[in-house]
């Protein structure tokens, strides 16, 4: 999508990243890796051909995934406040591509809290309470009513692209498909 959002020459784009949990369930500590892809997908080789095509389609988008650096599946509801948090300071976006890297290409475990912390320092919008902020329930009710909704729209997994809160893609999409839709907003409005 960003190189669909470059390559379009028409007014402002408004990206917002909104929460939206794969595992809700996941124990807050989260789970070793492992075990994790052999429940969900039914054993080893279901997981390892599952991500074999995710490594390859990553090659061809020039994303090299590390997903043998990742030793827990974390439980992500303490990055989602974490990007709450970046979007009133405007830098939801380079926060979740930090969080993206850290955790795919670096292996972070990105629910624990000193991981966050130290990315919230490093896009400067630390705040001495962070660290309660994000183990606490304040904003929980507004991030899970957001995740409910997503559900009503029948979103199921990531990716999911709602534009202009009309169109909604699912899955990793090519760039014509969000050409296609930005030209027929463009030419309706």
């Amino acid at each position: 999508m960003k190189d669909a959002i470059s390559d379009f020459s028409s007014d402002n784009f408004d990206l917002i990243w909104r929460p939206f949990q794969l595992n809700p369930d996941m124990p807050l500590e989260g789970m070793e890796r492992k075990k994790y892809l052999e429940l969900k997908f039914g054993g080893k080789n279901n997981y390892k051909n599952i991500y074999e095509n995710i490594y390859n389609v990553g090659l061809e988008n020039n994303i090299h995934f590390q997903f043998e650096k990742i030793a827990k599946t974390p439980n992500s509801f303490a990055s989602h406040k974490l990007l709450a948090l970046a979007y009133k300071s405007k830098k939801q976006t380079q926060v979740v591509e930090t969080l993206f890297y850290n955790y795919f290409i670096e292996g972070v475990d990105i629910g624990d809290i000193k991981e966050l912390v130290r990315i919230s320092k490093q896009h400067n919008i630390y705040q001495d309470d962070i660290s309660i902020y994000l183990q606490s329930k304040e904003d929980r009710d507004n991030l899970l009513a957001e995740e409910s909704h997503a559900k009503e729209l029948g979103v199921t997994g990531v990716p999911c692209f709602i534009i202009n809160k009309e169109f909604v893609l699912f899955g990793a999409q090519e760039k014509k498909n969000f050409l296609e839709i930005f030209n027929s907003i463009n030419n309706v409005n």
